[in-house]
């Protein structure tokens, strides 16, 4: 009886832990990002920070396809009108290599390459940028664009 008593309690014991529920964060960039965030730290030398997408209706879009295509669509406050939907549409290829993220063209300015991590379904790409002021030398800007995962 004590043999059947420890069976039943250990199959019982096995079955409720195999009915955790799996959370399932995925970890590849393949997918459709929204981005959160664009942040230039000194931007153009001045000690100021600057979101390129801060105020944007809708919110700017990465696509990063399985065939290695980033389809990356963002909405910019035209100077001249004031119309919030000047779309810059950017089709690029590229690749992944280790935490890495290199593009054929440029994402934004510059932008080409980046460190990136996903976490939660939040990506953060981040670069730094070494300038030269002329002849008077050079300034840092560093880069974060914060994202999270739509599909």
């Amino acid at each position: 009886m004590k043999k059947l008593f420890l069976a039943f309690t250990l199959l019982t014991l096995i079955n409720l832990s195999s009915c955790k529920k799996d959370e399932t964060t995925k970890t590849t960039i393949v997918g459709k990002w929204q981005i959160d965030s664009y942040v230039i730290t000194n931007f153009e030398n001045t000690g100021k920070d600057q979101d390129d997408t801060k105020g944007e209706s809708p919110r700017p879009t990465l696509e990063f396809k399985e065939d290695g295509n980033l389809h990356a669509i963002f909405y910019f406050k035209d100077p001249f009108s004031n119309n919030q939907n000047t779309i810059e549409d950017v089709k690029v290829k590229y690749t992944v290599n280790g935490d890495k993220l290199n593009l054929s063209g440029n994402l934004a300015f510059n932008h080409n390459s980046f460190t990136f991590s996903i976490s939660n379904n939040i990506l953060i790409m981040k670069r730094t940028d070494v300038s030269s002021i002329g002849n008077s030398g050079t300034y840092t800007e560093n880069t974060t664009v914060t994202a999270t995962r739509i599909q």
